[in-house]
């Protein structure tokens, strides 16, 4: 933890609230409660969905998606408009493979011992632990995180001892929050190995690997070939110069029916109505406009623009804005406010929220100063005086160097023992009173901009401080906004639009004809899985889930897009996929063959004409239109540097090695022909595969093992019955 976070943060139980900083407050934005309490549901025993049958419950899952959510808004503080459903969408993923690798590992026996836990608190804790127990240096302070961590109530009794009941009272409650923490980095800590024991018994069935395919693997990583190559593509042979016929996508399904398999899937077919402000809307603003316009202009004196701004506010929902440092206030509405007296007005103004008047309520200076500095932290050790008047002579040097016009900065670099230096160069940024520990915020508030001063002492050590800015001038005001906004009328209307479209689509009415007669255009999504949320919305993939071919749902309102109609017009479930579905990829797999045959003759004609060169690269010389590629590194493993992957180009320039300065025969590719010319290759030296082998070895087994165990955990979930009821819970 850098210095200016430990000075911004002094008290006698900082490490607790450091550690508990993901502990959040409830946030009910997205909560339907008028669906809840419509129902009469309880939110305690409320249950969002459950798997095989065990509950997930509300309390668990917002608790979850509040505290990822605040510890997401904590990386983007200055984000206004900040969307939970990703969060909630990650969570439910979360707590679902949590409750089926649990119900697994309880099949076979596989379980993590409390030993285990404590081990890795005490021993290794993980770095959301460490963190808030370090000092100004980076040095963990073990001592002090195990005096915490097996005893948190010592901060209810040292807070008593430096601040009384009032200040224990506080420890009390953040020492609760910490002990919540720990059971939750607990819980955390056994799901990790859990985990780590349920991959290792699924990939426990990978026995030993041949020795010759371990020689054959490193040979084909450690060789390398550099060629000349000229690449006729498939796509150069035009879509309609080649035709499939139904026959024949027929009879490739047929010979390949097995490696069609799907997973179930829904395809719907839906209607949007953009839901933006209707002419009625903006006629109303207009008239608004008009009004404000028409009263302030026959207003002859600032005191009755006053009182007609004042009435407008009201009227319009007008916003007062507090003191902000004119620094804060946008640019377009500080020029206009610094040419008015105060209760002045003036507008419109264009604003990014639309036209606006604004209001000069009061202007002050010096009530709140906010200070910017940079600073250079030599520290020393506490109760060793020799120590201290050391540092304090290193310090001295310093300020001489920045006070003689050396590049405070560079200074801060290269000098300063506060670990953030090195990426900020000592820079504070903005701080008011209370921010800082008291000698620094004194030193730096006295100070004129542009000064350095020091050395200052603090308990971290002695400070040279460069006062960079201040800001003390504030402005109050207050602004109308006037910008078109949908009225409840023009929603109301957009529901009834959409209910008339599911009546008609219900009488049985085709979805692209009743969506023409009422000016929609009919949109149709891919085939998607029950995992995916379909156009943003969890509500619309259940009903895809959960309905009828045919089946027409509810208007749903998605969040800042739109409301849809949809109708499930597919249903397919587990097993091979038909013909109709694969039709569409069995062609363009037949395409491409036969774009690549109708290449052949192509590939004769060019290595025709560059058979007889000593180096490919004049191919030029004897047809302009061709392209080489010089591509060094070429490894038998399906790379191709400037070109791509082509395992069948690799393969067979590997097995022509030997004809090194040859120009090859054409080689049909995956995707192309090509004309080669090997100009070296380097064999791998093989006397290094003893010592390269058990990495090798641990390499090939890791990746087997990753890939079995998320193939099983896929199929794990695949298989599970899953409830989820988060539409009945969450807006979309």
């Amino acid at each position: 933890m850098g210095t200016l976070s430990k000075m911004r943060t002094i008290s006698p139980y900082v490490l607790v609230a450091v550690a508990v900083m993901f502990i959040v407050f409830m946030v009910i934005s997205d909560l339907d409660i008028p669906t809840i309490t419509n129902k009469g549901q309880n939110l305690a025993s409320a249950v969002v969905g459950n798997v095989n049958g065990e509950k997930i419950m509300y309390t668990e899952f917002e608790r979850r998606v509040k505290e990822q959510a605040e510890a997401a808004r904590a990386q983007s503080p200055n984000s206004e408009d900040f969307d939970e459903a990703p969060v909630r969408e990650q969570v439910w993923n979360e707590m679902v493979d949590d409750i089926l690798l649990r119900q697994e590992s309880e099949k076979l026996g596989i379980s993590v011992s409390n030993d285990e836990i404590l081990d890795v608190l005490l021993e290794n804790p993980p770095d959301v632990l460490r963190r808030p127990f370090m000092d100004s240096t980076g040095r963990f302070l073990r001592d002090t995180y195990l005096e915490y961590v097996t005893n948190p109530d010592i901060m209810i009794q040292r807070a008593q001892q430096q601040g009384g009941q009032q200040a224990a009272q506080q420890a009390a409650k953040q020492t609760a929050d910490f002990k919540k923490y720990l059971v939750r980095i607990e819980d955390a800590i056994r799901q990790d190995k859990l985990q780590n024991n349920l991959k290792a018994a699924v990939g426990a069935a990978y026995g030993a690997l041949d020795p010759l395919y371990l020689q054959q693997r490193f040979r084909a990583e450690n060789s390398t070939m550099d060629a000349s190559i000229i690449a006729l593509n498939a796509n150069l042979i035009p879509d309609n110069a080649v035709s499939v016929s139904d026959k024949e996508i027929a009879d490739y399904y047929a010979a390949h029916e097995s490696s069609f398999k799907q997973k179930p899937v829904r395809k719907l077919k839906y209607a949007m109505l953009p839901v933006v402000p209707s002419q009625a809307d903006s006629q109303r603003v207009q008239k608004r406009f008009e009004r404000i316009m028409t009263d302030l202009n026959a207003a002859p004196t600032p005191g009755q623009r006053d009182t007609v701004f004042e009435r407008f506010i009201g009227d319009f929902g007008g916003v007062v804005n507090d003191y902000k440092f004119i620094q804060d206030v946008p640019p377009q509405t500080l020029v206009m406010l610094n040419n008015l007296p105060v209760r002045g007005v003036v507008g419109p103004i264009q604003t990014q929220q639309g036209m606006t008047f604004v209001r000069l309520d009061d202007r002050r200076t010096g009530a709140n100063v906010m200070t910017k500095a940079s600073h250079i932290l030599i520290r020393f050790a506490a109760n060793n005086p020799a120590s201290k008047d050391s540092a304090k002579a290193v310090a001295q040097g310093l300020l001489q160097e920045a006070q003689s016009g050396k590049d405070f900065t560079e200074l801060a670099k290269k000098n300063s023992q506060d670990p953030s230096a090195a990426q900020n160069g000592g820079d504070l940024g903005f701080f008011g009173k209370g921010m800082m520990v008291k000698p620094f915020e004194e030193a730096a508030s006295a100070a004129a901009v542009g000064s350095i001063v020091g050395p200052v002492e603090t308990q971290f050590g002695w400070h040279i401080i460069k006062v960079t800015d201040k800001k003390s001038d504030e402005i109050k005001f207050s602004e109308i906004t006037l910008n078109p906004t949908i009225s409840q009328a023009t929603r109301s209307q957009l529901f009834r639009t959409a209910a008339s479209l599911k009546e008609s689509l219900k009488s049985g009415i085709a979805f692209d004809t009743a969506a023409k007669r009422l000016g929609l255009v009919a949109s149709e999504t891919a085939y998607f899985r029950r995992v995916a949320t379909i156009l943003g919305s969890r509500t619309l993939t259940n009903f895809a889930f959960d309905s009828n071919v045919g089946d027409v749902s509810d208007p749903v309102e998605l969040k800042n897009n739109g409301i849809v109609i949809a109708q499930l017009v597919q249903s397919r479930l587990m097993g091979i996929k038909p013909l109709e579905d694969a039709k569409d990829e069995i062609k363009m797999k037949l395409m491409s063959a036969k774009k690549l045959d109708a290449l052949k003759n192509k590939a004769q004609e060019v290595f025709g004409k560059v058979s007889g060169l000593d180096s490919l690269s004049k191919a030029k010389t004897v047809d302009s239109t061709l392209n080489v590629v010089v591509s060094s590194g070429i490894t038998d493993n399906g790379r191709v540097p400037a070109l791509g992957s082509d395992v069948v180009l690799t393969s067979s320039l590997f097995s022509q090695a030997a004809s090194v300065g040859k120009v090859l025969a054409p080689i049909r590719g995956e995707r192309a022909y090509y004309i080669a010319q090997i100009k070296g290759k380097k064999d791998a030296d093989m006397n290094g595969f003893t010592t390269a082998r058990q990495t090798l070895v641990q390499g090939e087994k890791s990746k087997a093992q990753g890939t079995l165990y998320f193939k099983w955990r896929n199929e794990l979930r695949d298989r599970a019955e899953i409830e989820d009821n988060r539409n009945k819970y969450f807006r979309d």
